[in-house]
């Protein structure tokens, strides 16, 4: 395996991170001190952001909070006046009793130094605060789990009710199970359509900032181009990478490099999915594809990159195995990374198997290997309901992770960012789709033709060091071929890999 100096280069600053930083960043209200910006590596559109030491992990504690300046002012009240009490919403008389039964008397609520002190009345309202807050995070559990049995049992009508009591709970700016309401019941909610536009005007810089700043598109991008170096065998003349969505191409300078230094040839094609993808990137392939290719130049490596349909990709490599080949000892890395958080909107099931059996195919006919990233929830489930809370409980510890590396006081730069990158992913209407594709197209399975790759211990221990393992909640675990992004025990991204 390539050292991980060799993996992770280091790289031109494009003064993201230089003097102008304040500048960069003063869409979402971050400014850094206390640092040198000499010593931060840069956050251009291809910064490797896989080391600690090469792109220091910022904290939150080097942030100096001022007021986020993209046009969301008056937004949080505008959207927390609106919650009412959830259970009118459903019937008075299931009404909670617990807030009734908490203390009315004048003993609790009055300032006279006769019956309470001033210290014993600013507890009291602490409690009761507490009180509400834990009672509206129990009232929205329910109400979601209610949601996904009345949708499992074909309950229309009722399903659209308790999804519009649900909303009613919801909030961008409350709790994380208060911000999954909200996202979810999106159909409804016009301010959701308002924070989306008036958080895309700012996307450029969103996208940078939350790839540097969670390690979820670093450590998948990481154990992918890792496993391909580490596989690749020596007496490989070029490398095929076959990409199922490039977007921006963030992945691949950092083996753009590595190639470079091992004098090998490099191809890279992406997929071309059209009408199929119902989904819009933000991305134009004409832009990435030019921007790698400028990097590969700057590095003196000659990179092909081109986009077709899977079949055509296909077709061309049979073809060419029938030929003889094309003189060139080739060698296929098929690259899939869906859900990953940075990633915004993931691609149909559909899509994704379409893509991993047709991998499987090529390579029962030429050496390569499959890299899967998945950042959703993806576990076999018997019902719409068991899958449904299962999906809502992964989004809430993302939405957790995230918020652990944000302070109260960047609430509006959090909210951004979650409704550019997360949100799309939560609506109720893009889960009842995922679920009706999951049970048309199943699970992938390698087959014989396959075996898995197994983790090796320098991979495990560089994965550890780019989350930063046992300074915050985040974890690295392995499981045979697929090393995984934990937060708290539960799985936010995983890598597996087979090779033939």
């Amino acid at each position: 395996m390539m050292q991980s100096q060799s993996l992770l280069p280091s790289w031109p600053s494009d003064n993201v991170f230089s003097s102008t930083i304040d500048n960069q960043f003063e869409p979402f209200g971050l400014h850094f001190h206390g640092c040198d910006s000499s010593e931060i590596s840069s956050i251009s559109h291809f910064s490797t952001m896989f080391s600690g030491e090469i792109f220091p992990y910022p904290d939150c504690d080097d942030l100096l909070l001022q007021d986020f300046s993209v046009p969301l002012e008056g937004l949080e009240s505008m959207l927390t006046d609106r919650i009412e009490d959830l259970y009118n919403c459903l019937d008075d008389s299931t009404q909670d009793s617990s807030l009734s039964q908490l203390p009315q008397s004048q003993d609790v609520w009055s300032p006279s130094p006769s019956t309470r002190s001033s210290g014993s009345m600013q507890s009291s309202l602490t409690l009761t605060g507490e009180a509400m807050e834990i009672d509206n995070r129990l009232s929205i559990f329910h109400l979601l789990k209610a949601y996904g049995e009345a949708t499992e049992n074909n309950q229309t009508e009722l399903a659209e009710v308790v999804l519009r009591c649900a909303s009613e709970k919801g909030s961008p700016v409350g709790e994380t199970w208060e911000r999954v309401a909200f996202n979810l019941s999106q159909d409804i909610q016009n301010q959701s359509d308002y924070l989306v536009q008036e958080s895309s005007k700012n996307f450029e810089a969103a996208f940078r900032v939350f790839y540097q700043m969670f390690p979820y598109g670093r450590f998948a991008h990481f154990s992918a181009n890792s496993a391909i170096i580490e596989a690749m065998p020596s007496d490989a003349d070029m490398l095929h990478i076959v990409d199922f969505d490039i977007g921006d191409g963030i992945q691949w300078p950092p083996l753009i490099e590595a190639m470079a230094c091992q004098q090998k040839a490099l191809r890279l094609t992406s997929i071309r999915w059209g009408e199929e993808d119902l989904g819009r990137s933000p991305w134009r392939f004409e832009d990435t594809r030019s921007q790698l290719c400028a990097h590969a130049r700057s590095f003196g490596l000659n990179l092909k990159v081109d986009e077709m349909g899977i079949e055509d990709l296909v077709n061309e490599l049979n073809k060419m195995k029938k030929q003889g080949g094309s003189g060139t000892r080739e060698w296929l890395a098929f690259n899939c990374m869906v859900g990953l958080p940075h990633m915004g909107k993931s691609k149909g099931r559909k899509l994704v198997n379409r893509f991993l059996n047709a991998a499987k195919e090529a390579l029962s006919r030429n050496k390569g290997i499959i890299t899967f990233g998945d950042g959703d929830a993806y576990e076999k489930q018997t019902g719409f309901g068991t899958f449904f809370d299962g999906q809502l409980m992964h989004y809430n510890v993302v939405l957790e992770s995230m918020e652990s590396n944000f302070s109260k006081q960047l609430v509006q730069a959090r909210m951004a960012m979650e409704h550019l990158f997360v949100a799309p992913n939560i609506c109720a209407q893009v889960l009842v789709q995922k679920w009706k594709d999951m049970n048309e197209t199943g699970h992938f399975e390698a087959g014989i033709t396959l075996e898995g790759l197994k983790v090796s211990r320098e991979r495990l221990m560089e994965a550890k060091e780019i989350v930063r393992e046992g300074d915050n909640s985040y974890e690295v675990s392995i499981g045979g071929n697929y090393l995984a992004l934990e937060w708290r025990g539960t799985t936010l991204v995983r890598i597996s890999c087979w090779r033939n």
